[in-house]
């Protein structure tokens, strides 16, 4: 009977995910808007141009 009370008050708040999860400690010396920035140059260096867009067809609906 004690492993059932256990069981009832363990995670009741999140009973699916109670204890789950992996916690990983963020590891950053530097400021996240320089590494943005270089982020940023890898794109813009495997993709230097935008590519073309077509033409907006029916303009008078904008839908999410």
């Amino acid at each position: 009977m004690p492993q059932n009370d256990q069981k009832s008050n363990a995670g009741s708040e999140a009973p699916i995910a109670a204890g789950g999860g992996v916690t990983v400690p963020i590891f950053a010396k530097r400021e996240p808007y320089e590494a943005l920035d270089d982020l940023m140059c890898v794109v813009e260096s495997l993709c230097p141009r935008w590519p073309p867009r077509g033409i907006f067809r029916d303009a008078g609906k904008f839908r999410l």
